[in-house]
């Protein structure tokens, strides 16, 4: 099968049904040339369930392996993984960022409840930024990490906010050498030794192109209205 997935023809064959679902609505059938070919047999996503939390199930494992395969080739593309929950607001979208158990999804649902209609979750796991001449686009993907939600859309890109776990909300831009810090995290442990030198220099591109914020908030409703009139500031 072939699908689209940040404009790049992918080619794959799911093996269980949960990527399956996810994976129908990026279906391609264009004339386009594939850009990235993923194989991925039983024994190795066997291999990495056994590796994983105990009680994972294969369908898991199996998500993990093509997103991790798909990220590490898309890196020659000018696209990259954010590891953060997609929110789309008023036709761009911006990127929470956080380790896990800091609770990114949970303050995207405080936007959810705080502006309704005007936002939307487009993936709450793994999106991708693709550089592109004109802007950079933040992509959804079939990947979902697990909440199912996983919205075949692109979207330019309004800001990188990483969230940080705090009684009291505040905002601060960080520095150059904090996002790369940052990013790493989020985006680079996955990546290999032949590719580390182009995610390197996606690293300076989306730097050099994007906005970023630092929040540190509870998770409380306010949280959202915090960040919000953070964003409405980069951006003035």
């Amino acid at each position: 099968m072939r699908y689209l997935i940040a404009d790049l023809v992918t080619e794959f064959e799911p093996k269980y049904e949960s990527l399956k679902k996810l994976a129908a609505p990026f279906a391609y059938e264009g004339n386009r040339e594939t850009d990235i070919r993923i194989e991925m047999d039983d024994a190795y996503i066997q291999s990495l369930l056994r590796k994983m939390v105990k009680g994972t199930a294969i369908e898991d494992a199996e998500g993990l392996a093509v997103s991790s395969a798909f990220n590490r080739r898309a890196i020659r593309f000018d696209t990259m993984l954010v590891h953060s929950s997609a929110l789309v607001l008023d036709g761009k979208a911006y990127l929470f960022s956080a380790n896990s158990g800091v609770g990114k999804s949970t303050h995207t649902r405080l936007w959810l409840k705080r502006f309704g209609d005007r936002v939307h979750i487009m993936n709450d796991d793994k999106p991708v930024v693709r550089i592109c001449d004109d802007g950079i686009v933040a992509c959804g993907t079939p990947f979902d990490g697990g909440s199912g939600i996983a919205l075949n859309e692109n979207y330019p890109l309004g800001a990188i906010i990483f969230i940080e776990r705090g009684e009291e909300n505040a905002v601060r831009v960080p520095t150059a050498k904090d996002v790369i810090q940052r990013l790493y995290f989020q985006t680079a442990r996955t990546v290999g030794f032949e590719t580390a030198e182009m995610m390197l220099d996606n690293f300076d591109k989306l730097i050099a192109g994007a906005k970023f914020l630092v929040l540190t908030c509870n998770m409380d409703i306010s949280a959202a209205e915090t960040a919000y009139r953070a964003i409405q500031n980069l951006e003035q």
